[in-house]
């Protein structure tokens, strides 16, 4: 669908729709940041898709494991727009980020980011929700690779059995609820994903100022084989995501594009508090996300 946002930032196929939210008048320029791969057969399993909605929540960092804060967060405090390739994606903490390889039904395969993050289940990743649910089409072979590298999954594959997405996403797309959880079988070797890579947790009702750090997998860069990371402000609220049912999205710095759609963006080292959702065509150095509030958080604990 050409007329939408601009990019969302998955690989290819399925960032081409935005559903209504494309018919409304954020019009052009919107880029989903979805990442193109090899064409795979569409003919594949598809995970059940469940709408869940929560009890608003707003509170504190909400179950964060023990894991050190990002590497990166540690050193200069000077924020770039500019993506950097991390140098060591095994690393304790750094390795909950992956990539997401799936195949759209009409297009054929693409790529997205996430990140695991510490539920009940141990098997979440959390994502943008336009890389597994959009225009009516559901993602299909959907799995979440780890620590993803040149072609190398030090822990393996974790294929994803069902969906969780907001009933706001589903009815009518609103960017300020881009955003799905999958919820992943074990590995090869019978293994939870959280027992082998660690989690995340989530904060919610953080400035729109402040600091964060940003993954992703951009197919610009190095044809979306390695997970990048910019540091990054907050920069306010995005006026033209004012007029749709809740809070208004939030930008921030920094030049990943295609394949980063759903990477995390990091709060104070070890919560996540956003996930990369559009980029607008001619402001190539920004990225936006929905901000985490009272109804993500109710999102968030209501995940098995």
């Amino acid at each position: 669908m050409p007329d939408q946002f601009s990019t969302r930032i998955r690989s290819t196929p399925m960032t081409d729709a935005m559903g209504p939210l494309a018919r409304g008048t954020l019009l052009t320029t919107l880029v989903l940041l979805v990442g193109l791969v090899a064409p795979v057969a569409a003919t594949a399993h598809v995970p059940t898709v469940h709408t869940l909605r929560g009890e608003p929540f707003a509170g504190e960092p909400w179950r964060t494991l023990d894991r050190p804060p990002a590497h990166r967060f540690r050193a200069a405090p000077r924020s770039s727009a500019s993506s950097v390739k991390v140098a060591n994606v095994s690393a304790d903490g750094t390795r909950t980020n992956g990539k997401i390889l799936a195949v759209d039904p009409g297009a054929g395969s693409y790529s997205c980011s996430g990140t695991a993050i510490n539920t009940p289940s141990r098997s979440i990743v959390l994502t943008a929700g336009h890389c597994v649910v959009e225009g009516g089409e559901e993602g299909r072979r959907i799995a979440f690779v780890p620590a993803y590298d040149h072609g190398k999954r030090p822990f393996g594959a974790f294929p994803v059995e069902s969906i969780y997405v907001m009933p706001q996403w589903r009815r009518s797309e609103s960017p300020a609820f881009d955003l799905a959880a999958l919820r992943v079988k074990p590995n090869k070797l019978g293994m939870r994903l959280t027992d082998v890579v660690g989690a995340r947790g989530y904060a919610i009702g953080k400035s729109r100022l402040a600091a964060f750090q940003i993954f992703g997998y951009p197919a610009a860069r190095a044809g979306g084989e390695e997970l990048r990371s910019c540091r990054a402000h907050g920069l306010g609220f995005d006026r033209l995501t004012a007029r749709f049912a809740g809070p208004p999205t939030m930008p921030a710095s920094c030049d990943m594009a295609a394949g980063a759609s759903g990477g995390a963006w990091l709060f104070d080292g070890r919560y996540v508090s956003g996930v990369t959702s559009y980029s607008y065509q001619g402001r190539p150095t920004q990225l936006f996300s929905p901000y985490f509030g009272p109804e993500i958080g109710g999102f968030l604990r209501a995940l098995p």
